[in-house]
């Protein structure tokens, strides 16, 4: 994994979200797994700062994480939960997503909170990553029932 020279992580602020849809244009449609559909622009009136962050080189933006704070609509306590991460494509496997859940992990045990996110079963990069970051399986279990 070669290193981003010349990168820095700080806090989202409105004016990235140009080129987080960006990026994420870039991802939709690869042959990856989504851990959450949504689009980018989705999020951008519901993140909470003190928990979004992008990294940066030279002000071009290359990868975000949108956190928001919530949990007591699942019965839980407030946590702070990832709505989304990305990383350009070009700069993914180049730590960007690792260094953007630190910086996330960082701001929730600032506020004395848990850093959670819902990640879907086939998702076994992210879950990977995760793991390496010292997460756990947390209390919640996703059920469905189809038509019929």
């Amino acid at each position: 994994m070669e290193a981003v020279e010349g990168l820095r992580i700080r806090t989202m602020t409105d004016k990235d979200m140009a080129a987080m849809v960006e990026i994420d244009k870039k991802i939709v449609g690869k042959d990856r797994i989504a851990s959450w559909p949504q689009k980018v622009s989705s999020h951008s009136r519901t993140y909470y700062p003190p928990l979004s962050f992008v990294a940066e080189v030279d002000d071009t933006v290359l990868g975000f994480i949108i956190g928001v704070i919530m949990g007591a609509e699942y019965g839980l306590p407030l946590s702070g939960w990832i709505n989304i991460i990305g990383v350009d494509p070009v700069y993914q496997r180049r730590g960007l997503g690792t260094m953007l859940l630190r910086s996330f992990i960082e701001a929730c045990h600032r506020r004395g909170i848990k850093a959670r996110l819902m990640v879907r079963q086939k998702d076994e990069r992210l879950q990977k990553l995760l793991l390496s970051l010292g997460f756990q399986q947390g209390d919640l279990v996703d059920f469905v029932k189809g038509f019929g």
